[in-house]
Parts: C-alpha cells; sequence; structure tokens
C-alpha cells in the first residue's frame, strides 16, 4: 500500500525508469536509426557521418565521429537490444533489428544481408548523404518505400527519389508533383534492360540521375545518350560520379 501511495503521489515524469526498460533512446538515436534502416544497413565509417551531421553544432565541425565514440553509440545501441553488428566484406557493418526499426517508427523487416548486394546498398547510402545534407530531412525516399508505393505496379524501381521542380506544362495537365529518380550504377548493365528500365519509370518522373564510378562514367554516358535519343528526349538523364566517403563535408554534401 506504501509503494502504490508513493507512485500516485509521485508525478510521471520525475518516476525513475525501471531496472529493465533499458537505455532511453534520444532524438538522434532514433533519426540514426531511422536512416540506417531505411539503407538496409550501415557500415561503421558511413554511420560516423550520419552521427556526425546529426549532433550539435560543435560536434559537426569535423563532419564525422571519432571511431571510438561511434562504437560506444553501437554498443549502446546493442546493450539495449536495437542493432547487431556484423563483420561483412573487411567492413564492420550495423543492421538494425525489429525493436530498433519500430522504435524509428519504420514498419519493416529486419534486413537479412545479401553479400551481392551489400556494395550497392553502400553506394546508395554514400549518395543519399550526397545529396541530403541533414539524413532524414531531405524529403529523400528510399528504395523500402518506393518498393511500398509501388505495390502491383510494373514500374522500374530506382534506389531512391527526390521531389523535382515541375517541368513547364504539367501543371496544365493537372500534375502537381514531379521526382528526380536517384540509380547507381556500379557495373554495365546491357542496354535492353537500360531501355526497359527508362520506358518503365513511375510517373511524375522529371528527371534521372545516375551516380556511377569514373571508370564507368564514359561508357555508360554514352549509352544513356543514345538510348533518350531513342525514347524522344524523355526523360532528362544526367550522369555523374560516384561520391567517395571520405569526402563527405560536414553541412551535407560531397568535396
Amino acid at each position: 500500500m506504501v509503494v502504490l501511495v508513493a507512485e500516485v503521489l509521485t508525478p510521471r515524469g520525475s518516476r525513475a525508469r525501471p531496472w529493465h526498460a533499458g537505455p532511453a533512446a534520444t532524438s538522434r538515436d532514433l533519426a540514426a536509426l531511422r536512416f540506417v534502416g531505411e539503407q538496409y544497413a550501415a557500415r561503421l565509417d558511413v554511420l560516423a557521418v550520419v552521427l556526425g551531421r546529426l549532433s550539435p553544432g560543435e560536434l559537426r565541425a569535423a563532419g564525422r565521429l571519432g571511431s571510438r565514440t561511434v562504437r560506444q553509440r553501437v554498443e549502446r545501441w546493442e546493450a539495449a537490444g536495437w542493432a547487431v553488428r556484423r563483420r561483412m566484406l573487411d567492413h564492420s557493418w550495423v543492421l538494425p533489428t525489429r525493436a530498433g526499426l519500430r522504435l524509428a517508427g519504420l514498419e519493416l523487416d529486419p534486413w537479412t544481408p545479401a553479400l551481392d548486394r551489400l556494395a550497392h546498398h553502400h553506394a546508395v547510402t554514400v549518395v543519399r548523404l550526397a545529396r541530403e545534407p541533414v539524413p532524414g530531412q531531405g524529403a529523400w525516399v528510399c528504395e523500402r518505400e518506393l518498393w511500398r508505393r509501388r505495390g502491383r505496379a510494373s514500374w522500374h524501381l530506382a534506389d531512391g527519389a527526390l521531389p523535382a521542380p515541375v517541368p513547364a506544362g504539367w501543371q496544365q495537365q493537372g500534375i502537381s508533383e514531379a521526382w528526380e529518380l536517384i540509380e547507381v550504377e556500379l557495373h554495365q548493365k546491357a542496354r535492353p534492360r537500360v531501355v526497359a528500365a527508362l520506358k518503365t519509370r513511375p510517373p511524375h518522373t522529371a528527371r534521372i540521375t545516375y551516380y556511377v564510378p569514373a571508370a564507368l562514367h564514359g561508357a555508360l554516358s554514352a549509352q544513356l545518350a543514345s538510348v533518350v535519343r531513342e525514347l524522344s528526349g524523355r526523360p532528362e538523364v544526367a550522369v555523374e560520379l560516384l561520391p567517395h566517403p571520405a569526402n563527405l563535408r560536414a553541412d551535407g554534401g560531397a568535396a
């Protein structure tokens, strides 16, 4: 009875957290877990950039947190059951658990790593950091969300998407939104696959930007130019060099 009375008289906000409740999640924890969950997984060096950009202003000058601080943060997540670490392809990767995904507000299943997709997912994540200055606040739509939106449609599934200016003439057709699709290509694809991808682009696609390694830039640029001519100049396509994680700046973007 004494315990019950004490609980009633103690303001809710001042009650101690139960010993079994685990650590309290910070806003940075939630934003970082959401970012990693949307991108399937994240290497520790990329997570250092994500956490650095989400840190208070005085910690953002270096652009990323130190490796020791990142490890401590991930160890805290592991202790709370929000994430696990895996050593794959000579790097440490962080993968949110189901509990971590739900904590971050994501109705997604934990991703089972596929080694043949890790390099691609990593490259897409680096591109996102180059295009989205503050993780989660640049309106980036991840592949997992694009897959959900596609439903039973047969649109080509891009690696990401960003809002784009509505082209002239679209509003007269009742179209009030436009999208820039983001594609990351690490290997040259056969021309028929490229044609099919451009022909089956989602509605309201204003442009497509491809990010590729330097060795692929010339060949893919020529291939895409040929395909776009075949499709009467639509959609607008650009080819950019793939950013390197070491060149990601503190304020977003890439050097």
